[in-house]
């Protein structure tokens, strides 16, 4: 239901002083406020005390404001519609009422937020909210953090027969199956992440009642969600409401506690951070700390660096995918650094390649149910090749998300063995500078984009001069091969039997991958 700001002077009149409605707007909701907000809407009746007031608004074309007391001359309130109440005329809460039954809201709901409000003023605890909450919804609360941890929960006298939810308040975390059929619904992911929309979950296979959760996000981040198990009665419209005002009226008090923000950062994940963070740390500080943690310092290892590619900034998600991959990489470490999920690879005193791991086909099913997107270093002895190793991880899915092009499908695992070559002829192309690194002729070869031979130079490079197979792979006659191959040579003096040619071939032919990939001119012409 809407309504407008005359029908709110009509019900105020005996306590106004002073108005202004000089437009016409359909009001929605309001909002009682102490501060500046960032944000004003043209559906939404902002209450505020007179010495509250902000002192100036950037976004005020058609605001209406309901004010108490009289305020200072406020130049941007001659553009805004305004009612103004007397001082002590009226309590806030009797306005809030007032405003309420205007817009239709439910008795319930009504009453629910009016002791809120003064649980708040009373200083009143999340677990003091959660057991006013639980009077009017008369059905089992919980609260998890971002890690699925519970903070808080109020059962009342209510017999559970949930066994996710028996799991979850005896175990400190979630049901298994639960946890592995939520998070794999990107669908679920996306709405936890957005403020105050809720989700029901029932999975037929291992619950008995749908969960009704409210996300509640802090900056860019879901910290956390209220959670409601339908046993007693159905959760109605009403109910909902209930619950995204106490989300609203937990959250300060969440930012505050440690449950709900702390990701529980370990020593031995502050000492791999500064490795990264630092172009030039104290290796004998470092080595002095990691010597511990019983951690193998000199071994060959591989860095894996973990990207969500839904592009989700979930904490829930992040610490969810940390702890399974935890699990799938038992005999090495995993921690978070700046979003991303590291994994450092133990390769002992092997050689062998990342892909030769006995882990490696769970991992790679995991990472695609999980929409991840993998980087993995080259080979690096001991813990000083930490930092260069996170930055070729980085490297590998940059380039890999570029020039996925290349391939028919953008790979989840990215080595960046395979970029080493994109990576050093990167800066030659942005800056334009391949006439430093190729030769006239093969620049000449670039700049007429002449595609049959171009393709023709690829071809014999992939499939190491193999005539009768590269003419195969082209579509084409082994004679318009070998004419192709000396057109080369009559042309552009390029000679495929020359080693040095062949390498400068190479970087030529990654330089036009660069361009088109990162839609970059080569500066030929």
């Amino acid at each position: 239901m809407y309504i407008n700001m005359n029908e709110i002077l009509d019900k105020f009149s005996q306590f106004t002083s002073s108005y202004k409605i000089s437009f016409d707007t359909e009001i929605v909701n309001f909002k009682f406020s102490t501060k500046n907000l960032q944000n004003y809407s043209p559906y939404c009746l902002y209450i505020f005390r007179a010495n509250k007031l902000p002192k100036e608004i950037f976004n005020y074309n058609k605001i209406n404001f309901l004010i108490i007391g009289e305020p200072q001359d406020l130049p941007y309130l001659d553009r805004c519609n305004y009612i103004i109440l007397k001082e002590n005329s009226i309590s806030i809460f009797d306005i809030i009422k007032i405003i309420q039954s205007l817009l239709n809201f439910d008795d319930a709901l009504s009453s629910f937020k009016e002791k809120l409000f003064y649980s708040i003023k009373d200083d009143l605890s999340i677990s003091n909210m959660i057991s006013i909450a639980f009077e009017y919804l008369n059905n089992p609360i919980m609260v998890l953090n971002s890690k699925y941890e519970t903070c808080y929960f109020e059962l009342g006298k209510t017999i559970l027969d949930e066994p996710v939810w028996e799991f979850q308040i005896k175990n400190n975390r979630p049901h298994p199956e639960y946890s592995l059929k939520y998070n794999k619904s990107r669908e679920n992911r996306l709405i936890a992440e957005s403020s105050y929309n809720h989700i029901v979950t029932f999975f037929e296979e291992i619950m008995n009642h749908r969960e009704i959760a409210i996300p509640i996000k802090h900056i860019d981040f879901s910290i956390g969600r209220i959670c409601v198990l339908e046993v007693n009665r159905k959760i109605t419209q009403s109910d909902i409401h209930i619950l995204k005002t106490l989300a609203k009226m937990m959250y300060p008090l969440m930012v505050c506690d440690k449950k709900f923000l702390n990701l529980e950062t370990s020593k031995l994940d502050s000492v791999f951070s500064d490795l990264i963070n630092n172009p030039k740390p104290n290796m004998l500080l470092i080595r002095k700390k990691l010597s511990n943690f019983k951690f193998n310092l000199d071994s060959n290892m591989y860095l894996l660096c973990l990207c969500d590619l839904d592009n989700i900034n979930s904490k829930s998600k992040i610490n969810y995918v940390k702890q399974m991959v935890q699990g799938i990489f038992e005999k090495h470490y995993v921690f978070i650094f700046e979003q991303n999920i590291i994994v450092l690879y133990n390769n002992k005193n092997s050689f062998d390649y990342f892909n030769k791991g006995k882990e490696y086909k769970e991992f790679l099913e995991f990472i695609q149910n999980y929409t991840l997107s993998v980087g993995v270093s080259k080979l690096f002895d001991g813990i000083s090749g930490i930092r260069n190793a996170y930055f070729e991880s980085l490297s590998a899915i940059n380039f890999a998300n570029h020039l996925n092009f290349i391939g028919d499908e953008k790979p989840f695992i990215n080595f960046y063995d395979e970029y080493v070559l994109h990576d050093l002829m990167y800066d030659f192309v942005v800056k334009k500078k391949l006439h430093y690194i190729l030769d006239s002729t093969i620049l000449k070869l670039l700049a007429d984009n002449n595609t049959n031979l171009i393709n023709t130079v690829k071809y014999y490079l992939d499939y190491n001069e193999n005539l009768n197979l590269i003419a195969e792979k082209l579509g084409i006659h082994y004679n318009t091969l070998k004419y192709r191959i000396e057109k080369l040579k009559t042309k552009y003096f390029i000679d495929l039997k020359n080693s040095d040619s062949l390498i400068k071939l190479r970087l030529a032919i990654v330089a036009l991958e660069i361009s088109e990939g990162y839609k970059l001119d080569l500066g030929l012409n």
